[in-house]
């Protein structure tokens, strides 16, 4: 299966589909920007936590969400980009695919969604490749990454969160809520970090 074919059913979702499949894969690598921020002190990870929530909130007709403030607040929190640290790369992604989300609500696109889903998966590549035995080449790296474990776990994950959501006719909220549980798996990212841990 090609990474790219994976995505064509979202370009047939409509605006709440979209987004819902944005925001449950943002929820997948929540965790290591909440992760980041417990370790730096920063204390922003409520401010994410915050702009997700206010997503599922408009999704299931709870509650408001104005994009723009959202939006400014959570580029507000972006780290200083001198930090180059493996746990600053995958925070920062995490916070790229909040936004990509609220703009998902603002105006869903096919783009911004499959863009949360590549930043998910490189999440994975991202820490495959930091844990690879030295030795390895090229091709032998991303061999190594495409057919590992986490990464199958990550595309199965995204298959079935995709046909969940289109078997949906209209966003019902406890549905939407068991969408949203799926996503954030207990707190476990994809890469098995939580924070707290």
């Amino acid at each position: 299966m090609y990474f790219d074919d994976l995505y064509y059913p979202l370009a047939e979702m409509t605006d709440w589909q979209k987004t819902t499949f944005a925001a449950a894969v943002s929820e997948r690598i929540f965790p290591h920007f909440a992760l980041y921020d417990e370790l730096v002190e920063n204390n922003h990870a409520s401010v994410g936590r915050l702009a997700l929530d206010k997503v599922w909130d408009k999704l299931s007709a709870r509650g408001s969400c104005n994009t723009e403030t959202q939006m400014a607040k959570v580029e507000a929190i972006v780290h200083d980009e001198e930090d180059d640290s493996f746990g600053a790369s995958l925070a920062f992604d995490s916070l790229v695919a909040i936004m990509a989300t609220l703009h998902c609500l603002e105006e869903a696109s096919v783009e911004d969604a499959s863009s949360v889903a590549h930043l998910s998966r490189e999440a994975i590549a991202k820490y495959l490749e930091v844990h690879a035995e030295e030795e390895m080449n090229d091709d032998e790296l991303i061999r190594y990454i495409s057919t590992h474990d986490m990464m199958e776990q990550e595309l199965n994950f995204q298959v079935e969160l995709m046909q969940r959501i289109q078997a949906l006719d209209t966003p019902k909220a406890n549905e939407l809520d068991a969408i949203k549980a799926m996503g954030q798996a207990d707190g476990i990212s994809n890469i098995g970090i939580s924070a707290g841990s």
